[in-house]
């Protein structure tokens, strides 16, 4: 069976341009994509899914500013234990 690749967006975007409703034009894409018997993406579905992986990657860039935090302050107590202790020697001298 023959792939048939069909720029839904691009044929919604024509129709409207010629005087179509957005809902007749997709009403069109809708008729053909059963016509052609495919699966065809809608724009809409597309925005969802990149929607959700930019969703993902907000968390992930708070996840990892969060972690970033935490190793700053662990390493400013790291340095200020160092300086206590070298501190502390130098009196014992």
């Amino acid at each position: 069976m023959a792939t048939v690749t069909f720029d839904t967006f691009a044929y919604v975007k024509r129709l409207k341009s010629a005087g179509f409703t957005e809902e007749q034009a997709e009403a069109q894409v809708g008729a053909l994509s059963e016509a052609l018997g495919e699966e065809l993406v809608t724009r809409q579905y597309l925005d969802m899914l990149l929607s959700d992986v930019n969703k993902g990657i907000s968390d992930l860039d708070a996840k990892i500013e969060r972690l970033e935090l935490r190793l700053t302050v662990k390493m400013g107590a790291l340095i200020a234990l160092a300086v206590g202790i070298v501190t502390t020697l130098l009196k014992l001298k």
